[in-house]
């Protein structure tokens, strides 16, 4: 059964249809597609505001191969910045490559010589992420399973695959498709999960970032337990932000999110995916805090339009 081209429905799963993400259509889905649905309805309800009083769009963007749908992570920073998404290229000040493929073998053509976002971010692949990583902050995510001595983390290329698990090294065989990253303790209490996930918008990072929060026996999927909203100087320093925006640069990831993992043991953070189709906010995250976390996104985002458009 197919839900809007973008979705189908096996078994007590619901598929997207590009990535192969699985969802578990259980109460927890339901409680999260209202709470999404919640957010959803007060962003148009804002913006109907600032329409009625006039105000007019500060530019105009198309996407392309196609449109984000509501519960897209740009969806709502578009609406809260002032842009509006138009179908048509030609009216267009700005394009957006928008796409839920994590690898092309070269980067789609932009409908126009506009300026796009995004437009170069066409290999995604974890694999590409380690070794980017790698090259920017000087030490290594990646392992190689037939020498290494000890447990390792076997995840899929794939994006939102979130099949992660741990392995015991040496493996004589490796599995095709996969990626071998060493295991990465990011707890701060030794029990509780915490995936820093960090918003990039225009390049950069953003004044917030979301504390992911999940069980040892849920850490690598994509069920938070708890979303908190916190200020990224505390969380990451000054150094660290200014490498993850090399890591963007060097990934040509405009805007997007990045999961980040902070090391207990040797205290240094490490970048195990990143998403240029970053869906939020975090359904887990109250409503107060979605709204703060998204209208600051909204802003960067506005500053990255009026950069593009000022060369």
């Amino acid at each position: 059964m197919s839900i809007f081209g973008e979705f189908k429905i096996n078994g007590n799963q619901l598929v997207a249809t590009e990535t192969g993400a699985e969802i578990p259509l259980n109460s927890d889905f339901a409680r999260d597609a209202f709470r999404i649905a919640s957010f959803v309805w007060l962003v148009n309800a804002l913006r109907a505001t600032r329409m009625m009083r006039g105000r007019e769009p500060r530019a105009r963007i198309s996407f392309f191969p196609r449109k984000p749908r509501s519960y897209y992570a740009i969806w709502p920073v578009c609406q809260l910045a002032d842009v509006k998404i138009v179908e048509d290229p030609a009216e267009a000040d700005l394009h957006f490559y928008f796409e839920d493929r994590e690898f092309l073998t070269a980067p789609r053509l932009a409908p126009t010589q506009k300026p796009a976002f995004n437009v170069d971010c066409f290999d995604i692949r974890k694999s590409v992420v380690s070794r980017v990583f790698e090259e920017v902050f000087g030490y290594a995510l990646i392992i190689d399973p037939a020498v290494h001595d000890g447990v390792a983390v076997e995840k899929s290329e794939r994006n939102g695959k979130h099949d992660g698990r741990i392995i015991q090294c040496p493996l004589t065989v490796k599995r095709p498709g996969h990626v071998y990253q060493r295991m990465i303790e990011n707890t701060f209490d030794g029990r509780e999960h915490v995936d820093i996930r960090t918003p990039i918008v225009g390049g950069k990072t953003t004044p917030y970032v979301f504390l992911k929060k999940r069980t040892r026996d849920l850490r690598f999927t994509n069920e938070n337990h708890r979303v908190d909203l916190a200020p990224i100087d505390a969380m990451l320093s000054g150094d660290e932000q200014e490498k993850i925006a090399a890591f963007a640069a060097a990934m040509h990831l405009d805007f997007g999110g990045l999961d980040i993992l902070r090391d207990r043991h040797d205290g240094r953070i490490y970048i195990v995916d990143a998403n240029k189709t970053d869906m939020g906010p975090p359904a887990a995250m109250s409503a107060q805090n979605k709204l703060t976390a998204f209208r600051a996104l909204a802003e960067a985002f506005a500053a990255a339009i009026d950069t593009k458009l000022a060369k």
